[in-house]
């Protein structure tokens, strides 16, 4: 009885351990491995990134700024109403604000009340007719300022791209790097481990062993690091388990390094920015400058006043008048937008400096890997034909330090590639356009 019992113990404690893992993994599922290729890791990033986000608001906020500045060609045209309860021992009017409306002792309404109320209604209309291009120039710096709004966030996408590139190709790089050390790792172990080795060349063995492991460890370290910082890139959680499509491949690439230069002038969202401030500046000038200018406006009211309902005390006027403004500021300020301008022109100036700089740095980087890639290719190819002609004959340690040269010139070669293909995604920032190869 007692055998019996400590077994159907065991059993339901089995059944209860079974239960309880099905219930864990049912309540914290694997989530599923998300693959990325270079188009949809650009795709995400442009959803994500912050700065691009804040760029877009930017331009609504520039597109609602023209929206405003084009109702200023509107009249200006309202309702107010009002009731007032007073009490009066001498004729007064009210405030500015309420039309100056009279009010007098002892004002009855039609049956001869004294109600101390009064009510009123009245319609306006204000219009400005002439005002020396002022509501044209704001309409104008509203545009110029959509304008640079469009830049500023091409730039930014512009940016963000090139990021996500770099991260990309150097996630790859990094991962062939872990792969090549690893193989190389693997195949030192068994070479050392099937060879017949002396005291002297076992020490040696055991140091390439080292060397091997080591390489590994720092490829494993920098694929995880690569990996970070994509998914930085793509403002995703930093654990969401993925890998990267993608290979790295280079092709020869032909530009014109002038017409690059010129390309870039004309097509370079940060260029075109500092135009569009170029114009704003010249029209907070001609702003500053019409202060001077008189307005000619034109107003009309219809108001309804009386004590009591239905108001039958109607009035109404029509008036052209004209403003002439006086302000003490007007030369300071005029100097201050003339200041501003100048101040803009030195910075276009500079920044087409940095750009023909920027073109030209980015066209030598990419001439340099395109030269070398090629040379690094066939280094490798030569070499790996080598080793693979030496068959596995030989010494132990000499078949392990060929195995460590033929690694040593693939991780170049892989290196000169991602760093040709990221030189080319540069000179396409740089210039502002895509070329192609």
């Amino acid at each position: 009885m007692r055998s019996a019992f400590l077994a159907a113990l065991l059993v339901l404690t089995a059944a209860a351990r079974a239960s309880a893992s099905e219930i864990i993994s049912v309540a914290a599922p694997i989530a599923p491995e998300k693959v990325y290729t270079l188009d949809d890791a650009e795709r995400l990033a442009l959803l994500n990134d912050a700065r691009l986000l804040s760029a877009e608001q930017d331009k609504t906020i520039a597109d609602e700024r023209v929206r405003q500045a084009r109702y200023l060609f509107f009249p200006e045209v309202g309702l107010q109403g009002s009731a007032t309860k007073y009490e009066a021992r001498y004729p007064f009017s009210l405030s500015n604000d309420y039309r100056n409306i009279l009010l007098f002792p002892d004002q009855p309404n039609l049956w001869g009340q004294n109600t101390g109320t009064i009510y009123s209604g009245r319609g306006y209309f204000h219009m400005n007719i002439f005002e020396g291009g002022r509501t044209l120039g704001t309409l104008r710096l509203a545009e110029a300022g959509q304008k640079q709004a469009t830049s500023a966030h091409e730039s930014a996408k512009m940016d963000l791209l090139l990021s996500v590139k770099e991260a990309f190709y150097r996630l790859i790089l990094a991962q062939e790097r872990l792969t090549s050390s690893g193989d190389y790792q693997r195949a030192v172990e068994d070479a050392v481990a099937n060879g017949h080795l002396d005291a002297l060349e076992r020490v040696e063995a055991e140091a390439r062993q080292a060397e091997a492991r080591a390489k590994t460890s720092e490829a494993q370290h920098g694929v995880d690091l690569a990996r970070l910082s994509f998914l930085k890139i793509l403002n995703v959680e930093l654990d969401t388990p993925f890998r990267v499509e993608g290979v790295l491949e280079a092709k020869p690439v032909d530009v014109d390094i002038d017409r690059a230069v010129l390309w870039a002038i004309e097509l370079r969202p940060e260029l075109q920015s500092e135009t569009y401030k170029a114009q704003m500046d010249a029209i907070s000038v001609n702003l500053a400058a019409a202060r001077r200018i008189p307005t000619i406006f034109l107003d009309s009211d219809y108001e309804l006043t009386g004590v009591d309902f239905p108001l039958r005390n109607n009035n109404w006027d029509a008036t052209v008048g004209i403003r002439i403004p006086f302000s003490y500021d007007y030369w300071s300020q005029l100097r201050q937008r003339k200041a501003e301008q100048r101040q803009g022109q030195l910075k276009r100036a500079e920044l087409q400096d940095r750009v023909r700089l920027e073109v030209r740095q980015a066209y030598e980087n990419l001439l340099y890997w395109q030269r070398e890639w090629p040379l690094r290719e066939a280094q490798l190819t030569r070499v790996q034909k080598l080793y693979a002609d030496a068959g596995k004959g030989g010494a132990v340690l000499s078949r392990v330090r060929a195995m460590g040269s033929v690694l040593d010139l693939k991780l170049d070669y892989l290196s000169a590639v991602t760093e040709h293909i990221i030189a080319l995604a540069r000179l396409e920032r740089a210039v502002g356009r895509e070329l192609r190869p």
